[in-house]
């Protein structure tokens, strides 16, 4: 296992790199149901740990408890649920401030560990990776193969020059996956942990992105890689991906782009300036997600930014919230907001527990109003002079979808 440093976690995977015997060929989505999840392969993928996966946690830690600690992570010998709400409200922060993200490692849709990064750099930095894994799938390389799906991920998508793993010295496990990746040790921390009472050394390996691409890493694909962004998959060619900082030069650019159109029906577009834009992902977008108060996720279509979409004016007593969303002009026609606001729906009823979801239009904007009626929203009335649209106040219609109304 991969050590636990100044509270942060770590892990532990089997010795073996042979391909795991899948059987037949998997087809499914390897995230699990309505997840915001970074695709690594064909069947692995890293989910982001949402506060409603606290319970989950901590049973899968409960479950694994004695294989954890024999495995030099100590903390989990008296994790209970509350440390399992806070381990996912610090790693939820960790996202929010950009500087780390804990996840889920999921085999085909299955929850079967952890990986986080303890801390994330911009570009030309560095990254540390901590890990564990269920011990049922230890021995299937399941952990070199996420690392090896992750590296391009950071050296070309994040443009980082350097990662690292800690391990504590002379776990043989540990070592032998950082030696198939082709880290290299860097340096030994000595007592810098305690396992079992006693201190232990900290080993730590790295990989530099020029020892990646020197052997082989990159392979042949010329084409340049995304930021690596946790997103909930609609269908092939859509997804609906939480924006992060990077991505406030391109959303702007498309608000630039469409702003006259939008601005009729939505007044912070007719003045939104690029550092509003960026305000907007840090105060709203990244904030939502980690408190839980709804979400706010773009619209990739085919790989490109065309929208965004996202549940806002969330109360908790009762659990319920509002959709909103937009598209740009050059991605209309094509059905994508409605597909979008199946799967919003899909996860707020589905995975985050709301009880009651609507929408809200101006009475004269017949395209948006269209979207809801599409849906099996029922309609509930007008109110009158409800929203200031920058000009004078308007008159919405109300569209409300109910839990028990819902088929998943």
């Amino acid at each position: 296992m991969t050590a636990r440093r100044g509270g942060r976690q770590g892990g532990h995977h089997g010795v073996r790199d042979d391909a795991i015997d899948a059987g037949p060929a998997w087809a499914g989505d390897p995230a699990p149901p309505h997840a915001f999840a970074l695709r690594l392969d064909d069947e692995l993928a890293l989910r982001l740990r949402e506060r409603h996966h606290a319970r989950e946690l901590y049973e899968r830690i409960d479950a694994e408890r004695d294989h954890l600690v024999a495995g030099t992570l100590t903390w989990a010998r008296d994790t209970n649920l509350e440390d399992a709400e806070r381990m996912v409200v610090q790693g939820l922060d960790q996202f929010r401030r950009g500087d780390g993200w804990q996840a889920d490692l999921c085999w085909r849709g299955r929850p079967v560990g952890s990986l986080g990064l303890h801390a994330l750099d911009g570009p030309g930095g560095s990254t540390e990776v901590g890990y564990w894994l269920q011990q049922d799938f230890e021995g299937r390389g399941l952990v070199t193969r996420a690392m090896r799906g992750l590296h391009r991920h950071f050296f070309e998508g994040r443009g980082l020059d350097h990662v690292a793993i800690g391990a504590v010295r002379g776990n043989d496990r540990s070592e032998a996956v950082v030696r198939r990746l082709g880290y290299r040790p860097e340096a030994v921390l000595r007592h810098a942990l305690l396992v079992d009472d006693e201190s232990a050394d900290l080993a730590f390996y790295g990989l530099l992105r020029s020892e990646w691409v020197a052997d082989g890493g990159a392979g042949a694909d010329p084409r340049p890689l995304p930021l690596p962004r946790f997103a909930l998959r609609v269908d092939d060619e859509l997804e609906l991906g939480i924006p992060e900082r990077p991505d406030a030069d391109a959303l702007h650019a498309l608000i630039e782009r469409d702003r006259e159109r939008l601005g009729r029906w939505l007044p912070w577009a007719g003045s939104q300036t690029l550092e509003g834009t960026r305000g907007f992902i840090e105060g709203r977008a990244l904030t939502a997600i980690a408190q839980a108060a709804g979400f706010e996720a773009g619209v990739w279509w085919r790989g490109r930014l065309v929208g965004m979409v996202g549940i806002h004016a969330v109360r908790r007593q009762p659990r319920r919230g509002s959709i909103g969303y937009w598209l740009a002009r050059e991605a209309e026609g094509h059905g994508l907001m409605t597909r979008a606001v199946r799967a919003v729906v899909a996860k707020g009823f589905g995975d985050l527990g709301f009880e009651r979801l609507d929408i809200r239009a101006d009475v004269e904007n017949v395209r948006s109003r269209a979207l809801p009626q599409r849906l099996g929203f029922r309609f509930e009335g007008v109110l009158r002079r409800s929203f200031f649209d920058g000009r004078r106040y308007v008159d919405q219609a109300v569209y409300g979808f109910l839990r028990d109304e819902w088929t998943s």
